[in-house]
């Protein structure tokens, strides 16, 4: 079998394959030249051995149909497509710049925050339009960013490979396609639905960005790791520091920082919308800083005068004696578990007493490894904390898709198991 076709072939009776771009797990994207038109294009070409799989032909003629049904000055235009022979192939336009890769990691300088801006401005723009046609792409990342720039310097940002997109509609044939191998997103950008394996919308891609909008603003991750599962672990139940606290030397606008923060929510819900995320870039892109204040339709005022706002209070508080709270006892169920003195000292010190029945337990500790009495013991009422190898993403995410309720990573840390324990507590008594 040969993986790359020779310069000289001929695709489909119109496409003559000029040289390679690139290549990935599906397939090989070729510079290629459309003879009718004598028309340079990026022609994708799916490797034999997917081409000959159902699962994988579906999702290639899905995401050629969802490609071309996006139709934005900031989404790669979709010429043709289709199967010829045996070759499914996807022929788009030639871009002709560098990826938002090249310029945006940790070991290169922040961008300016006017740049950045006009980057995530077109990203939110095409993201707008995406979902106006529930339209979801699952893969947004700097590699996934294109940047070509005109003669007068003039920046067009294009959001390429919409592989892993697809219409919310579609969920449930997507949800079969994803179980059957497909990857569901890059964990560094990976919104926390996404880990968790659940329904995807468009919100999705608007965490996706505000990780790469953090990223382009101070040259750091907001979650990332250098352990994909740890990095999972942290989009599900760690809070983003404001980059305002974390680098305050780059004095990022508060407004800006604020917008960054409501976009990493742990709630879809909780996030804006792409055309507010817009719209707020575009100011900060024309050089405008933040409103010094005005007021929403009920009078309450919003802007930088709602945060300066101090009310004097009308009477003085009253004096609290300040007094040692009771200790709280929780009662742990370990299932799989003997855990050494060094964990244990920190949940005794925290008021856990291990009892012998776990149907009496407040909280279980279940050893992650048992997937099938994981599995049992999360359909039930009592919350789950499962330890998991902090190097096994797949452990983490079947884990996750079985309902735990909070995930420790191995070795285990005495004073995390008492904060996850601590946490599923709270999240089961909500």
């Amino acid at each position: 079998m040969i993986d790359e076709l020779p310069v000289g072939t001929r695709v489909a009776d119109r496409f003559r394959i000029a040289g390679v771009l690139g290549s990935g797990g599906m397939g090989v994207v070729y510079r290629a030249v459309q003879e009718a038109l004598d028309r340079e294009v990026a022609l994708k070409v799916v490797r034999e051995e997917h081409a000959a799989n159902d699962v994988a032909r579906r999702r290639f003629l899905r995401e050629a149909r969802v490609a071309a049904a996006l139709r934005h000055p900031n989404a790669v235009e979709i010429y043709d497509f289709g199967e010829s022979d045996g070759t499914l192939y996807l022929a788009m336009e030639m871009l002709r710049g560098y990826s938002l890769r090249s310029i945006v990691d940790f070991d290169l300088p922040p961008l300016e925050v006017r740049h950045a801006c006009r980057i995530g401005r077109q990203i939110a723009d095409v993201l707008a339009a995406a979902s106006g046609i529930q339209l979801v792409h699952r893969d947004l990342k700097p590699e996934n960013v294109m940047i070509e720039t005109d003669r007068d310097g003039g920046e067009r940002v294009v959001v390429v490979d919409f592989g892993l997109a697809f219409r919310e509609e579609h969920t449930a044939d997507t949800g079969r396609i994803t179980h059957d191998g497909m990857s569901s997103g890059t964990p560094d950008y990976m919104s926390p639905e996404q880990a968790r394996g659940t329904t995807v919308t468009p919100a999705a891609d608007i965490y996706a960005l505000g990780c790469i909008l953090y990223e382009m603003l101070c040259a750091h991750s907001p979650i990332a790791t250098t352990n994909p599962a740890m990095t999972m672990m942290r989009h599900l139940f760690t809070v983003p520091t404001p980059i305002r606290e974390a680098f305050p030397a780059l004095d990022i606008p508060a407004e800006l920082d604020e917008l960054t923060q409501a976009m990493l929510r742990k709630a879809p819900a909780e996030r804006p919308a792409a055309v507010a995320v817009r719209d707020v870039l575009a100011r900060f892109e024309r050089g405008q800083r933040e409103r010094m204040g005005g007021s929403a339709e009920d009078g309450r005022p919003v802007g930088r005068a709602a945060r300066m706002l101090s009310i004097r209070p009308t009477a003085a508080p009253p004096v609290v004696t300040p007094h040692r709270p009771a200790v709280v006892v929780h009662r742990l169920g370990l299932v799989g578990h003997s855990l050494s003195d060094d964990v244990l000292a920190p949940l005794v010190a925290h008021g856990f007493e291990v009892v012998a029945d776990v149907a009496e337990a407040d909280v279980l500790f279940v050893d992650g490894r048992a997937f099938g009495e994981v599995e049992r013991l999360a359909a039930g009422r009592i919350p789950v904390v499962v330890d998991v190898d902090a190097a096994d993403s797949a452990a983490l995410a079947r884990l996750l898709r079985l309902g735990v309720t909070e995930v420790i990573p191995r070795p285990l840390d005495g004073a995390l198991l008492v904060r996850r324990l601590e946490r599923a507590i709270r999240k089961a008594h909500r």
